[in-house]
């Protein structure tokens, strides 16, 4: 086979265009931005139409897809990743596949049955549970992809999410839907659309379930320990935190997080490539204080937005009211992403020790913190110490996995 600059030459000679396959590089930027923004629509769209009492219940319903998106990375998507790294094995597609639609499954009817247990979520509930079925199956399917250097379906899937996620509500607000409902359908929409791009799902027998985890038992048992306790100070915490600061002021609580998610976004579609990469290459010099430099300028990057929409007195739904707390939420977006970063990768290289002291002092934080700080000062306290814990759980895993080294 000729090389391509031979093949360039000889078409030059006859007057013809060579059709080139963009490099690869162009693929995984364009599908890591598409994706960042897919999943950012979601929740930009619900930051700025929603006031915060309908923006704090959309939250409660995104907090189910938060987890069964939690489960997956711990229950298939890291496991198998590790048993490659560590073990030189990897499950089949069809393997994977058949666990992750179980997964997927489950986490779409409990928000289901949850949502219509609870009245004032019964509108979104079929189109939440939607939403969190195709959202999980596509958070696992891309892992997969990427990790298999798939990026011309990873590109086509986050792109066509993107659209139909922005379409849909644009579709919605034209007919005069502007509601909790047409940011719910939109998502679902969406998600739907980039699940069904993916690779489809190889459904095995009930049996394949007791296989899959006693084969990756090993991985498993510390990343399922590890996210529960996350879950707890990431999940658990907001929910005990709505009704002591009342819906509309969770709303304001659960729009500080989301101000972080063009950062964690950024992340989380290199997540398979930045796990996989050699744990030599995040200890560097340059590595460490380039993460650390990049998390100071998301901070004030989102610090300056804020002073600037309150100083203009701009009506974006919830954001506005995010804007009157501008320093400690710029401290948490800053500290978001440089303990986003270093998590991942305890998570793909670290010993169960190292995860286990990391989580827990995270946990701690997110559990105590906020809840102290909410009897102490209401709203402002929740969100200061949302902020504090945070930063210092980010110090913690940047120091867990520097100073410590792999056997």
């Amino acid at each position: 086979m000729s090389t391509g600059s031979n093949e360039v030459t000889e078409a030059e000679k006859h007057g013809s265009k060579l059709t080139r396959r963009p490099p690869i590089k162009v693929f995984i930027v364009a599908a890591t931005v598409a994706n960042a923004a897919g999943v950012l629509s979601v929740q930009i769209l619900g930051l700025l139409t929603l006031a915060p009492s309908d923006f704090g219940l959309f939250s409660v319903q995104y907090l189910f897809f938060a987890l069964a998106s939690s489960i997956c990375l711990s229950v298939v998507c890291e496991p198998w990743l590790r048993k490659d790294l560590h073990d030189g094995q990897s499950s089949t597609w069809h393997e994977y596949s058949s666990i992750l639609i179980y997964l997927s499954t489950l986490g779409g009817v409990v928000t289901l049955v949850v949502s219509l247990a609870v009245p004032a979520l019964q509108v979104i509930a079929i189109s939440g549970s939607i939403a969190v079925l195709a959202s999980t199956y596509r958070t696992g399917a891309r892992y997969h992809e990427v990790r298999s250097r798939n990026w011309m379906r990873v590109l086509y899937s986050d792109v066509a999410g993107l659209v139909v996620t922005i379409g849909t509500w644009i579709a919605l607000s034209l007919a005069g839907e502007n509601s909790i409902w047409s940011v719910s359908v939109a998502w679902a929409a969406g998600s739907v659309a980039s699940a069904i791009l993916s690779a489809s799902p190889r459904i095995l027998g009930p049996r394949s379930l007791s296989i899959w985890f006693t084969r990756h038992r090993t991985h498993i048992t510390p990343l399922l320990r590890d996210s529960t306790l996350m879950d707890l100070g990431a999940i658990g915490t907001p929910l005990v935190l709505a009704p002591m600061l009342g819906i509309a002021s969770f709303g304001v609580y659960r729009a500080v997080s989301n101000v972080a998610a063009p950062v964690r976004l950024l992340l989380n579609p290199l997540r398979p490539s930045l796990a996989g990469a050699p744990l030599s290459m995040h200890l560097s010099r340059q590595r460490v204080l380039g993460s650390a430099s990049l998390s100071i300028s998301t901070g004030l990057a989102a610090y300056v937005a804020l002073i600037w929409i309150d100083t203009l007195s701009l009506a974006l739904g919830s954001l506005t009211a995010v804007a009157a707390y501008a320093f400690p939420t710029a401290l948490f977006v800053s500290a978001n992403f440089l303990g986003h970063y270093y998590y991942i990768i305890a998570r793909a290289h670290r010993q169960g020790i190292h995860l286990l002291v990391g989580r827990i002092v995270q946990t701690c934080l997110a559990i105590l913190l906020p809840v102290g700080g909410v009897v102490v000062l209401g709203l402002s306290g929740a969100i200061w110490g949302y902020a504090v814990a945070t930063m210092v759980s980010a110090l913690t895993w940047l120091t867990l996995v520097v100073n410590s080294r792999l056997r």
